[in-house]
């Protein structure tokens, strides 16, 4: 990538992603990039969602929850808005109910959604066999 303008959007956004993807202090690098990029152009929810990635890397629950709410804000229907404000909220010992429903409908198929349902089969197979 160092060919590549350094300025780039692309370039821009590779970094963080592999930033967050290598993590340590890399994490706080991407968390500055997407700072930059979100008030250079104007924020997005795949813009939201890096930067509460980064903050949920860094132990900062309080810090992600608000960056996804803000997601939540700019496109209700994002998948990766909700499944993250399912696993925000889960770290906060907050209902994630609202999230996980929401999820499922618009997303079936996320992983989130997708892993939640398998939970539930298994409840109620185990349940059934108490009964």
């Amino acid at each position: 990538m160092s060919a590549v303008d350094d300025d780039a959007t692309v370039t821009q956004l590779a970094t963080a992603w592999v930033g967050v993807a290598l993590g340590g202090a890399k994490v706080q690098e991407a968390s500055y990039i997407y700072q930059e990029l979100g008030d250079k152009f104007s924020w997005t929810a795949p813009l939201h969602n890096g930067l509460a990635v980064c903050h949920m890397k860094m132990g900062e629950w309080e810090d992600a929850e608000r960056d996804l709410l803000e997601a939540l804000g700019k496109d209700a229907k994002d998948a990766d808005t909700l499944a993250n404000l399912v696993t925000v909220g889960l770290h906060l010992g907050k209902s994630t109910g609202r999230y996980a429903s929401q999820l499922k409908v618009v997303a079936p198929q996320h992983p989130v959604a997708l892993r939640a349902a398998a939970g539930e089969e298994l409840f109620d197979r185990a349940a059934a066999a108490m009964a």
